[in-house]
């Protein structure tokens, strides 16, 4: 005999067997009414509106006049623009104009303007819905 035998009662009665469990029968709740079914289309058209629209950083080298339509179509789209004036460094007066068209352009877009180089004329032309931090 070992040291725990002789700790442990022994008893007189055998464990009872065990029956095997009975199949239990779960209760599903009733389907519930409150719910409201999404058809898929609109399930496909709250995908669409969500999903973020994609947005380009294009640089337009600006030699003529022809260059503001340009520019202008591509703030319009929501893209933000980065402007090269040094070809027109040679040019003040038309420099002017084209400046003077920009920042009118932006304004009535309801975008920002900002300068990005100190030596150089280069802008940053964004849309509406981006704000520049100066």
């Amino acid at each position: 005999m070992g040291l725990f035998d002789s700790l442990k009662k022994k008893d007189s009665k055998p464990a009872p067997k065990r029956k095997p469990p009975a199949v239990v029968k779960k209760e599903t709740p009733a389907p519930r009414h409150d719910i409201d079914v999404v058809p898929l289309e609109e399930d496909v058209l709250a995908k669409e509106i969500v999903k973020p629209q994609v947005r380009y950083l294009k640089k337009i080298v600006v030699t003529s006049y022809a260059d503001l339509e340009r520019i202008s179509e591509e703030l319009q789209n929501g893209n933000i623009v980065l402007v090269d004036l040094s070809p027109l460094e040679v040019k003040p007066e038309v420099l002017e104009k084209v400046a003077e068209q920009l920042k009118g352009m932006v304004n009535a877009l309801g975008g920002q303007a900002a300068k990005i180089c100190k030596h150089e004329i280069k802008l940053v032309l964004v849309p509406s819905d981006i704000k520049i931090a100066k």
